[in-house]
């Protein structure tokens, strides 16, 4: 499935998900999903948000850096660690 819009309506998502259009949008007011509210009664979510939804394994996960404890000695070593990787990456 190619998600090809920067924005969908809840209509929209319920069918990529099958489901009911109310569904999706008691997720939005229970903040299970993020959507924009753009008036009274108009949703709008953005794609990265439904590939969260409808495929999750294609996101990336988030990075988690795990500090060092022990003084400005491993301070040092991380700031020079994380530079290096940095580096590494361009």
């Amino acid at each position: 499935m190619e998600l090809t819009k920067a924005f969908y309506a809840p209509g929209e998502v319920a069918r990529l998900l099958d489901l009911h259009p109310d569904t999706i949008l008691n997720y939005i007011h229970a903040e299970r999903i993020a959507a924009i509210k753009l008036s009274e009664r108009t949703y709008r979510i953005p794609v990265r948000e439904v590939e969260r939804l409808v495929a999750p394994e294609r996101l990336r996960p988030p990075r988690i850096v795990e500090r060092p404890r022990g003084g400005k000695a491993a301070a040092a070593a991380f700031r020079r660690r994380m530079r290096e990787e940095a580096a590494s990456r361009v």
